[in-house]
């Protein structure tokens, strides 16, 4: 599915958004088409991103810190896979220092669980 998407998961929308094989350039594209899709909706969303195989250079980590500033009012839950090794150590920096409440999870299913309840 590489891209965004509004997905239902047990009557729940949800914004997918799927970086999986991914370069760098289109991880950033892809992060800026998200968030202006998000603040066009202008509504609160669940949120899901799929980071499986990505490398997080610094601008990929700062573009994250951009969009999470501009769409955290709109964001009701944040989610994301694929957050491993140094890529979670960056992650789980970025959410204590932030404040942002997001989790990590192994697997899609268990990310969507969690956003749902």
């Amino acid at each position: 599915m590489a891209g965004y998407q509004l997905i239902t998961y047990k009557g729940k929308e949800i914004l997918h958004v799927d970086y999986r094989g991914m370069s760098k350039s289109e991880v950033l594209k892809t992060m800026d088409e998200a968030t202006e899709f998000a603040l066009r909706e202008n509504r609160p969303l669940l949120r899901l991103s799929d980071m499986t195989g990505v490398f997080a250079v610094g601008e990929v980590v700062q573009k994250a810190k951009e969009s999470g500033k501009v769409t955290n009012h709109l964001t009701i839950k944040r989610a994301a896979v694929g957050i491993t090794g140094a890529k979670k150590v960056l992650f789980n920096a970025y959410n204590r220092f932030s404040g942002n409440s997001s989790r990590a999870f192994e697997t899609v299913e268990d990310a969507k669980e969690w956003l749902v309840i």
